[in-house]
């Protein structure tokens, strides 16, 4: 499925103008919206340009293209960075008296 999502989305939605949302692409592929999304992060780990906007999903015609959508995904980082330090934070309201269950909060991925 990745090869034919793949190739749709580069023959049919190269640019910007021509993205295409999520509920488009799983109806034209027969796919959940859960597999669009699984399928455009496995694409973009691979190096795929998999770009998207307001409009949806699209393959990037151009370097700029490329570079607003990193933009937008390092803009949507920060947020959610801000919301889990929000969230650590809010922990101070519910204490472990317990000692049983140690959460490990830094930012260490489980790779590493």
């Amino acid at each position: 499925m990745e090869e034919k999502f793949f190739t749709y989305i580069k023959e049919y939605h190269t640019g910007k103008e021509k993205a295409v949302s999520s509920a488009y692409l799983q109806n034209r592929l027969c796919i959940s919206s859960r597999t669009v999304r699984r399928l455009v992060n496995q694409l973009r780990n691979d190096g795929s340009p998999i770009c998207s906007g307001d409009k949806g999903y699209y393959y990037a015609a151009d370097r700029e293209e490329l570079i607003a959508s990193i933009r937008q995904m390092t803009s949507r980082i920060k947020e959610i960075s801000k919301a889990r330090r929000g969230l650590i934070k809010a922990l101070e309201h519910f204490p472990d008296d317990s000692d049983q269950l140690k959460l490990n909060l830094d930012d260490k991925t489980e790779e590493e």
